[in-house]
C-alpha cells in the first residue's frame, strides 16, 4: 500500500476530519494528526488519531454500518479515506471525549477542493448541544467554536 500514501514519513495536522456515512451524517473530529512511517522492511503506513464524542460515534452509527473519513490538511490535500479500521475508547459520557485511533483498510482517495467542500455542503452534523440532533454543515464546516468538555 505505499504506492498510495501520497506524502513522505512525518506527522502532519488535519484541519478538519468527519467521520461520515453513506447517507451523508456526520460527525466532527478534532485536534487530529496523521503520522507517516516505514516498518521495518521500509514499507510506508500511515495512522492517525483524532478526539471524537464517543456518543456522537454510537449515534451515528445506530442506523448504518459503514463510515469513511473525510479529512482535510489544507487546500489541495483533501482525501477520502473509504471504510477506515477504527479503535475508539468506550467511554460513554456525553460531556467527554476520548482519541479515536484509525488507519486506512484500502488507500486514500484524493479530494478536488471544489468536490470535498460539495460533500461537506451535502452533509449533516450531528451536535451533542441539541440532543445529538442533526444539522446541515455551514461554510465553516461545522466548526462551532465549542469546546470538548
Amino acid at each position: 500500500m505505499a504506492q498510495s500514501i501520497p506524502f513522505r514519513e512525518g506527522t502532519y495536522i488535519i484541519e478538519a476530519a468527519y467521520l461520515m456515512t453513506p447517507l451523508k451524517r456526520s460527525l466532527e473530529l478534532t485536534e487530529g494528526v496523521l503520522e507517516v512511517y516505514k516498518d521495518t522492511l521500509g514499507t510506508k503506513h500511515l495512522r492517525g488519531r483524532a478526539f471524537v464524542r464517543n456518543t456522537l460515534m454510537v449515534a451515528l452509527l445506530e442506523d448504518e454500518e459503514s463510515l469513511d473519513l473525510i479529512l482535510d490538511l489544507g487546500l489541495g490535500f483533501r482525501y477520502r479515506m473509504p471504510q477506515p479500521i477504527l479503535q475508539a475508547g468506550k467511554v460513554f459520557d456525553p460531556r467527554t471525549c476520548s482519541i479515536v485511533h484509525f488507519a486506512p483498510s484500502t488507500g486514500l482517495v484524493p479530494l478536488a477542493d471544489a468536490d470535498y467542500e460539495a460533500l461537506l455542503s451535502a452533509a449533516t452534523l450531528l451536535l451533542p448541544e441539541d440532543s445529538f440532533g442533526v444539522h446541515r454543515l455551514a461554510s465553516d464546516h461545522g466548526r462551532s467554536g465549542h469546546d470538548a468538555s
